[in-house]
């Protein structure tokens, strides 16, 4: 267990992070192979799960040991109550989650194959309107605010009351947010950490993802980037700092919110100071974890479980978040320790190269 001094809540800030808007519930399907161009293929029903990039984030941040609450509208229909419910049993405060009757809950379809790997359509159901006094006074109690700025104009507004209430922000960038390297410049100018994956930092920003190419992005703002960069683990700069570490091979299941796992453990790392190089690989043990579940959060890990992982100890998973048994997983150093280049079990993870790979 680390000796660090854990978050405590005070009167002023009852929340670590407040988690704005990205919940849907993800219809789930187990398939043999991914279907090409005009196949058609036979698939399994695992669920209709809880999900959404940045619910699970907040789930997998609760589940850490952060004190969350999500900003979000969901539909006043079974969906939307599933996400509230599912918001629940992780400890993730709702109080600021309007519930609108004339509208449907976002969901997704999701694929996954015996490797883990999958293929993701998210199915936007309404344009998200932000309350901006609900914000001010969700924001005004929170250390941090996390979001995927789908919207540029709604995400500058919202980081002008984060910053008003000296609360840090963070983003996740992903191809799919629409965003060029000009309105990334713009964004970043709101930020304290962004985290991309490698692909993801190519297609926005045009930079290779290496520490000097991230370290450009600095200049407009943020005083963090990190980058996860699949089985070769991930890198994080600072303008006084860089770090760069490798993945981990575990037995996968299915790859779907380890990206927002990550993104969650590297903010709880942050909020209790460690080092940067220990941040990434808190990180990516949390993601290599997650994997070993079914669902976006079949297996979020609680800290003693991922600190147990970096330490080598031999330890059952026992059951998932979702309640569901992880067979014959038990971390021990010499069966899953760091990267060494050579042949895997099941698949390497060092981050969400495959969330973004198919799209989230």
């Amino acid at each position: 267990m680390s000796t660090k001094a854990e978050i405590r809540p005070s009167a002023e800030r009852p929340f670590d992070v407040i988690a704005v808007a990205g919940v849907d519930v993800d219809l789930v399907l187990m398939v043999d192979r991914l279907p090409g161009h005009g196949e058609k293929v036979m698939g399994r029903l695992v669920g209709r799960l809880p999900g959404g990039t940045v619910a699970n984030f907040a789930c997998a941040a609760s589940q850490l040991g952060l004190r969350v609450a999500s900003f979000a509208t969901v539909g006043a229909d079974e969906a939307g109550r599933l996400v509230v419910a599912d918001f629940e049993r992780f400890g993730v405060a709702t109080e600021f989650v309007r519930v609108r009757p004339d509208v449907e809950t976002h969901f997704t379809v999701i694929l996954v194959e015996p490797s883990g790997e999958r293929s993701i359509v998210v199915v936007p159901m309404f344009k998200e309107r932000f309350d901006l006094d609900l914000a001010g006074r969700a924001l005004s109690l929170a250390r941090a605010f996390y979001m995927m700025p789908n919207d540029a104009e709604q995400f500058v507004r919202l980081a002008e009351i984060a910053r008003a209430n000296s609360a840090r922000v963070m983003i996740d960038v992903e191809p799919t947010i629409g965003a060029d390297r000009h309105t990334l410049e713009m964004l970043l100018a709101w930020v304290d950490i962004a985290s991309f994956n490698h692909l993801g930092l190519t297609a926005v920003s045009g930079e290779e993802p290496t520490v000097e190419g991230a370290r450009r992005l600095l200049a407009y703002g943020p005083h963090t980037i990190v980058v996860t960069l699949g089985s070769r683990g991930a890198l994080a700069v600072t303008a006084a700092d860089a770090a760069q570490v490798e993945g981990f091979s575990v037995p996968v299941r299915d790859t779907t919110g380890a990206g927002d796992t990550f993104n969650a453990a590297f903010l709880s790392a942050t909020l209790r100071g460690e080092p940067l190089a220990q941040r990434l690989r808190f990180a990516n043990a949390a993601a290599a974890i997650a994997v070993t579940g079914v669902g976006p959060r079949g297996h979020l890990p609680a800290r003693a479980e991922v600190e147990s992982f970096l330490a080598g100890g031999r330890q059952r998973m026992g059951k998932g978040t979702n309640g569901e048994e992880n067979e014959g997983m038990n971390w021990e150093g010499s069966e899953l320790g760091e990267m060494n280049g050579e042949g895997n079990e099941g698949m390497n993870w060092g981050g969400n190269e495959l969330a973004y790979e198919h799209g989230k």
